[in-house]
């Protein structure tokens, strides 16, 4: 009897690069899809298809059987005609064009009818007669199609049909596949275009069949237990296939390699930007080192493979709170690595070199046996962060052997996006043209960080987003599956195309940018986008005009790439919207008013303040942090003449060149941030009702007196607002009144809030000050509204699914009201 082994169906594409996908025995109800690759070569794609069963395998979600076959499988080619979607009169109908298209199918023969037998039945006996027996039944099984059943599968789109006769695969082909496609708009049909040659190969890797381990010598070295306290054996856990294979060509050359020859082994520096690939590099060196720890000539001449146990500076300390507790640990991890010719990788370069609360740090305890050669470092660092270091610690740095890591250039970009979402999410695909989309995006939009890191972000969070909601589609177009169940026996998932209209809708999700902003295709202008600030901005419609003639040069990618998206400085007297203008700005270009970042400046007045905006570490609050952790946002510097001189000094750097070097050396980005400053320079001076050209350019005047002229020119705009009229705070009642009636408290109960015009016009009064503008309006809606609503809500639970009606004094609406409002009507 055969021995059972895997099918891969492979696709060799005209550019030579390969898809495999495992052909699985039987489907179930909500299946997750069966593994698929994409890759360079054959190899390529079964060391890719290996590592996702193994994974399977390991976290129990599929057992090994649904994919061993004994059965042969051949490949056909059939023509399919459909008849795609057309419009009449601007109505999708059923065209009348007919577009063939030609796909291949493989189909085996299976026994005992079950649709799931093994295609050499029971054999038994020996020798030559089994081999005649054998031989008969394959010439029977290629030549006569009429004995089955047969089962015939599309596996590049999840299909199969089981028939009783091979004779009827093209009629059934024919029938399910139009009709699964019928009316589906022409460029559905991209999809379903030949690849090239296809064929079903039988595989039978040895590491499915046997469990196998590192040798012994190997697996049984001791690790110490102040190492193995605070690190992993990374080359172990490569062995063990609990880490996965990278996507793209080794970074690592031949130069490299020769460092591991070395006695000494040399410490090791990888420097090169977020996102580059530096902690992949270390990745694929591991895969290096268990590959020569599986090599027997080696392991005959004795040699000894280093390890790399990974940690980090935080783990390294962790626990560690009396006097010169983490000092002790430092030193047992030291003597536990001497001269064991292993490395520690410690991460980024700057964990190790932050002073503890003692003032020493890792850094001062390590470079001594560093260049003693007992200990051997690998860690991480950017350009900005290795100048700190040379300034900081020569004496560290000196030890280390540097390996700069490039950037992956943007047109390689696509491949390893298009591998990475096949691993992923095997039923999603880009389309060429999309993948180019997505490129383009990630290139302007998240300029923070580098290729491939940002491209494998944004893959892993599309395949969760798929895995999270599978019935519902990523975006409009991509709703269509690829196909059906060909017959109803298949429950593959619907796999997913996506076009560059789904791209840009993806994108804006994953970014908070608005998808009218990054896709050429949406047009928007700037009475648009000034309308949409106005919304909740009420008397400001100039200042809202000018901040949009920012956001459409943004629109049009006619903004500097170099500097921050807009350097704005809002004028005006207090209480008049420019903080409100600022969280409008937030929600209408990221989607959420939480990304806006909020500085009181009024706070950093005293020598030494810009360096609090720079610090970082455990339980720090500065402006670097919160842009390192959230490049895309509003940045708000509110009061910003209270400012010391030094944060001058420091903003001139950021509005000039977009970025700044945190407490550390690190690069904080900010050329996808939108920067405001908001100032009452000249607004004690008399409040003009209104707005004129004379109040603009005073405040102009104002600020080009108070402010360095360096720091004025870096501004793009100087944007004065308005002293706010009468129907303007009325206006802001109304909004005001509507978040009120949006409180969970009251659409829990079912409750309606009511205001009386003349109300309305009260609270308006109440709430406006001439110095202050509108901003004692929320305190007045507060104690005029709210808290008596909290007194009659807490005194009757039952009151609910009613009207709620604010007053005003001497209302006579009050008697046209039923007893039931007028008992909980709140009179001002």
């Amino acid at each position: 009897m055969a021995k059972k082994s895997l099918r891969i169906y492979l696709v060799e594409h005209s550019d030579g690069r390969v898809t495999g996908i495992l052909m699985r025995r039987w489907d179930r109800l909500f299946d997750v899809a069966q593994p698929a690759a994409y890759g360079e070569n054959e190899e390529d794609v079964k060391a890719q298809l290996l590592s996702m069963l193994r994974e399977r395998q390991l976290g129990g979600s599929e057992p090994l059987e649904r994919y061993l076959w004994r059965e042969r499988f051949a490949v056909r080619r059939v023509t399919v005609d459909v008849y795609p979607q057309s419009m009449i009169d601007k109505r999708p109908v059923i065209g009348a064009r007919r577009i063939p298209l030609k796909l291949y199918y493989a189909w085996t023969r299976l026994s005992g009818g079950d649709g799931d037998g093994d295609g050499d039945g029971g054999d038994s006996g020996s020798g030559s007669s089994s081999a005649r027996r054998r031989a008969a039944r394959d010439e029977r099984a290629e030549h006569d199609e009429h004995d089955g059943p047969y089962k015939v599968m599309l596996p590049r789109f999840g299909w199969w049909i089981t028939l009783e006769s091979l004779d009827n695969a093209d009629v059934a082909l024919q029938s399910a596949i139009s009709a699964a496609l019928l009316g589906e708009t022409p460029a559905w049909l991209y999809d379903f275009r030949p690849e090239g040659s296809e064929r079903v190969e039988a595989w039978m890797p040895d590491i499915l069949l046997r469990d196998e381990q590192p040798p012994d010598d190997e697996v049984r070295r001791p690790v110490a237990p102040a190492i193995e306290a605070v690190a992993e054996d990374l080359v172990e856990r490569v062995a063990r296939r609990k880490i996965p294979l990278p996507v793209g060509e080794s970074a690592i050359t031949s130069r490299d390699l020769l460092l591991l020859d070395r006695n000494p082994l040399p410490s090791i520096l990888l420097v090169g930007g977020p996102g580059v690939g530096k902690s992949t590099w270390v990745t694929m060196l591991a895969q290096k080192l268990e590959l020569r720890r599986r090599d027997k000539a080696r392991r005959r001449r004795g040699e000894q493979v280093p390890r790399i146990f990974r940690t980090s500076g935080d783990r390294l300390i962790a626990g560690m709170v009396y006097l010169g507790q983490w000092q002790k640990r430092i030193l047992d991890i030291i003597k536990a690595l001497r001269h064991e010719g292993d490395f520690l990788y410690v991460d980024r370069l700057t964990s190790i070199l932050s002073s503890q609360p003692d003032g020493a740090s890792i850094a001062e305890m390590l470079v001594g046996p560093m260049e003693a050669g007992e200990v051997a470092l690998i860690a991480e660092c950017s350009e900005p962060e290795l100048e700190r270091c040379r300034q900081r610690a020569p004496s560290l740095l000196s030890q280390f052997q540097i390996i700069r890591v490039q950037e992956t250039t943007p047109a390689r970009v696509p491949e390893l996006i298009a591998v990475d979402l096949a691993r992923r999410a095997p039923e999603m695909a880009l389309r060429p043209e999309a993948l180019k989309r997505l490129v383009h995006y990630l290139s302007v939009f998240q300029r923070h960080s580098r290729f491939p890191g940002k491209a494998f972000r944004f893959s892993s969070w599309l395949a969760t987003q798929r895995a999270a909601a599978p019935a519902s589609s990523v975006s409009v177009s991509a709703q269509r599956s690829a196909g059906g169940n060909g017959g109803g026996e298949s429950a593959s998932p619907r796999s997913v195309s996506l076009d560059t209209a789904d791209v840009s809708h993806a994108f804006a999700r994953f970014s908070g940018l608005p998808v009218e902003l990054i896709a050429d295709e949406t047009l928007v202008g700037r009475s648009e986008i000034a309308a949409r600030l106005a919304e909740r901005v009420i008397g400001q419609d100039r200042a809202c005009d000018e901040v949009a003639q920012t956001l459409a040069r943004f629109k049009a990618g006619l903004n500097d790439p170099e500097r921050p998206v807009g350097s704005l400085l809002f004028v005006g007297p207090t209480g008049v919207g420019k903080t409100e203008l600022c969280k409008q700005l937030a929600r209408y270009m990221f989607g959420d008013a939480q990304r806006l970042v909020r500085v009181d400046m009024s706070e950093y007045l005293a020598p030494g303040a810009a360096q609090r905006l720079l610090a970082v570490g455990d339980g720090q609050q500065s402006l670097a942090e919160w842009v390192r952790e959230q490049p895309l946002s509003v940045v708000l510097l509110d009061e910003i003449e209270k400012a010391h001189a030094e944060v001058f000094d420091l903003l001139l750097g950021v509005l000039g060149e977009g970025r700044l070097s945190d407490s550390l050396g690190r690069l904080v980005d900010f050329r996808m941030t939108l920067i405001v400053m908001t100032s009452n320079l000249g607004a004690g001076e008399g409040r003009p009702v209104g707005f004129s050209e004379g109040a603009a350019s005073d405040f102009v005047g104002h600020v080009r007196r108070f402010f360095r002229p360096e720091l004025v020119g870096r501004l793009d705009r100087v944007v004065p607002f308005r002293a706010l009229e009468r129907a303007d705070v009325e206006r802001i009642v109304e909004l005001e009144l509507d978040k009120v009636s949006a409180r969970a408290g009251l659409r829990r109960r079912a409750l309606r809030l009511r205001v009386e015009p003349a109300a309305r016009s009260q609270l308006a009064e109440l709430g406006f000050h001439a110095l202050y503008g509108a901003r004692p309006l929320k305190r007045v809606i507060e104690e005029r509204v709210v808290a008596p609503l909290s007194v009659k809500l807490a005194a009757d639970p039952a009151l609910r699914e009613q009207s709620l009606w604010v007053l005003a004094r001497d209302s006579e609406l009050r008697a046209r009201l039923d007893p039931a409002e007028q008992r909980v009507a709140i009179t001002l």
